[in-house]
């Protein structure tokens, strides 16, 4: 798979619909490489587990009011590693250029390189693979057809270095120029 500049990268944002296969094309393909995850999901689940004393996670649990929280603690991490001098894996839906927006510019202002891996899954497989998940990670079904019509795909005039749509992962990559 040709991701060699990806792997150069300081940061490497990978999005997509929820079921895409975010996190597992993520850990398929970085998991061995040094690089550090920061997953908004994940954030959700421990702040969740630590605020309830270890109450089980689960995604329907989600309370919206939380969510400045988790955007700042992600943040802080970013922030954190690349003082650190760290490479990062984002793995978050990030959908929308303006969902990109933060991550873009806290590269830029860390003088360090972004680029994007949007894995672009079709809707009936998202939700078949949501439909198989374990119980506290299922994502109603109605979000997930809902966010179809929010796709935009990225692109490096958002301020990425590389950009990479992924139609299915089994099939060859295709550059976005």
């Amino acid at each position: 798979m040709a991701l060699e500049q990806f792997r150069r990268s300081d940061m490497v944002l990978v999005s997509g619909l929820p079921g895409s296969g975010k996190s597992f094309f993520s850990k398929k393909y970085f998991a061995k490489s040094g690089r550090k995850k920061v997953s908004r999901s994940a954030i959700r689940q421990h702040l969740y587990e630590m605020l309830t004393f270890e109450e089980k996670w689960s995604e329907d649990k989600f309370d919206f009011v939380d969510e400045n929280l988790v955007k700042h603690i992600e943040k802080k991490i970013i922030e954190h590693l690349f003082q650190l001098g760290e490479q990062i894996l984002i793995d978050n839906m990030s959908i929308s250029a303006s969902s990109r927006e933060a991550y873009v510019s806290m590269a830029a202002r860390n003088k360090k390189t972004i680029s994007a891996i949007f894995i672009n899954t079709d809707l009936a497989t998202c939700l078949k693979r949501n439909r198989e998940r374990p119980p506290e990670e299922v994502v109603a079904e109605s979000i997930i057809s809902n966010l179809v019509a929010s796709i935009e795909y990225p692109d490096r005039k958002e301020g990425f270095k590389d950009v990479l749509i992924i139609d299915k992962f089994e099939d060859e990559l295709k550059e976005v120029v």
